[in-house]
């Protein structure tokens, strides 16, 4: 499987050429009840309670290098470090950055990562490397942090979280952001939107001050069947009261902001079938999302899907009304 995967088309930034530095099974810090991936299959606290060593440098350069002769680059907006688990597990994450950096030119590069190790001075220099850190933030209480992010530390607390996020900002050059994903369950039993835990998690978000925040909802197939997203009257709700403290400029939320635009133009692929089942591996999507990843008609996206259906290799699920694709087995 290739370490490079897409571009996806992102609400937050655009066409995205993704980076797996921790390749499947999903390995994580956190075991999240919205995660898109499904639950965690290596649950672990620190880089070093991984058994076997995670991608190296080579690999992921051989992969991306073969990327970059077969797209067109002027049609990417951003490289993004992402995929299958928690990429600042990867100690060789700095130096990987550093490489993909220096062959896709002036191309902004990000991370997305759940902030759980940025108490460690080794990930914030590895961090140091990137234009923008997108950083999870999804509580702001112990109790929340445990119900919606279920950490594999279990004495991990969320003070310790929001200190780590202020002090890598305090640190870095890059443009830092929070993700907040905006949930509640059927029961209401896990929630970040109502009462004393939407209260403490606005006051975290403003405590820490970031470049930008945002503002997500479980959109994908959540790990968990009782997830939902909230009432669209509580998203405004949040969303004011964040604009009055912070400025509305420095918020982005899901449904009003939208930067999926423009077209992936690809010279030559490999193998369509192989490039749709890296893509799936990494992420359900929409048949729209696979054609738009591979730039091809969406008649040709489904030729390849029923093909792989009936290889058994792909499997739907349907989730608030859309058709959602996902790698087999």
């Amino acid at each position: 499987m290739s370490n490079i995967y897409g571009p996806v088309p992102s609400w937050r930034l655009g066409r995205s050429l993704g980076v797996d530095v921790t390749a499947p099974p999903k390995k994580c810090t956190f075991n999240c009840v919205y995660c898109q991936l499904g639950k965690t299959k290596i649950h672990v606290s620190t880089p070093e309670m991984l058994e076997k060593p995670l991608v190296g440098p080579d690999k992921v350069l051989a992969d991306l290098d073969d990327v970059l002769k077969r797209i067109d680059l002027e049609t990417v907006d951003i490289v993004t470090f992402s995929g299958t688990g928690e990429p600042t597990l990867n100690l060789s994450l700095g130096e990987i950055a550093e490489q993909v950096k220096a062959r896709i030119g002036m191309l902004p590069m990000a991370i997305l990562t759940n902030s759980s190790l940025f108490y460690r001075e080794d990930i914030r220099r590895n961090l140091s490397k990137f234009d923008l850190v997108v950083a999870k933030l999804d509580a702001g209480d112990d109790t929340a942090l445990k119900l919606i992010n279920r950490p594999a530390d279990r004495d991990l607390r969320i003070s310790t979280l929001i200190d780590s996020i202020k002090k890598l900002r305090g640190e870095i050059k890059a443009t830092l952001a929070l993700q907040v994903m905006l949930l509640h369950s059927e029961n209401g039993r896990v929630t970040n939107v109502k009462g004393e835990h939407l209260k403490k998690l606005i006051n975290a978000i403003i405590e820490v001050q970031p470049d930008i925040v945002q503002l997500e909802v479980p959109y994908r197939p959540p790990s968990e069947s009782y997830v939902r997203q909230p009432p669209r009257r509580d998203l405004r709700e949040i969303s004011q009261k964040l604009s009055e403290a912070l400025g509305r400029g420095r918020l982005w939320i899901y449904g009003i902001h939208d930067r999926r635009r423009g077209n992936v133009m690809w010279l030559r692929h490999r193998s369509l079938e192989k490039e749709v089942l890296d893509l799936l591996g990494r992420r359900p999507c929409r048949i729209t999302d696979i054609a738009f990843s591979l730039g091809i008609e969406i008649s040709e996206a489904r030729r390849i899907l029923r093909m792989l259906e009936k290889k058994a290799e792909v499997k739907t699920r349907m989730v608030n009304n859309k058709e959602f694709y996902f790698k087999g087995g």
